[in-house]
């Protein structure tokens, strides 16, 4: 019975230090549209919102979280590029900034200094948030946004000679 008790406490502990991140946030960082361009933000100013995210299944710890709010249009085919000084994370979270929210997209495949991208192809229009991160607490640094729309083209004449 001891025993039982004891796993208890230690369990009910483990959930409230789980417990201690928030799980949800807001875009403290500001907001993105098409027109947006290239824009500049100190990463470090931003503080640690997050536990985890894509439906709680990516845990990011305790690494500064800069979170951006994004529409995205009907038929939008533009791409989100972000290159940092450190090892980033980003992810586009659908509709909420939760711990619970779906990650419609999400890159982390080019390590330090790398441009991680993100395509906006085949997404739903409305609302996202714009999350940048690292695993590693104490990683954060100058990083670079740029949106980069796609406009259509129309083909005006065709010939094969």
């Amino acid at each position: 019975m001891k025993l039982k008790n004891t796993l208890l406490a230690i369990a009910a502990q483990m959930l409230l230090v789980g417990g201690a991140y928030a799980q949800s946030c807001s875009p403290t960082a500001g907001s993105l549209t098409d027109a947006t361009g290239t824009i500049q933000v100190n990463t470090c100013t931003s503080t640690d919102q997050l536990a985890s995210i894509c439906n709680s299944s990516t845990p990011i710890g305790a690494g500064r979280d800069t979170v951006y709010a994004v529409q995205i249009g009907a038929g939008a085919t533009g791409n989100i590029g972000v290159t940092a000084p450190f090892d980033s994370y980003v992810a586009l979270l659908q509709a909420t900034c939760t711990g619970g929210a779906t990650c419609s997209r999400e890159a982390d495949s080019t390590g330090v200094g790398g441009l991680e991208t993100i395509s906006a192809v085949g997404l739903p229009a409305g609302p996202y948030f714009l999350l940048i991160t690292s695993f590693t607490a104490g990683d954060c640094g100058n990083t670079s946004i740029t949106v980069t729309p796609t406009l259509p083209v129309t083909l005006q004449n065709f010939s094969v000679n």
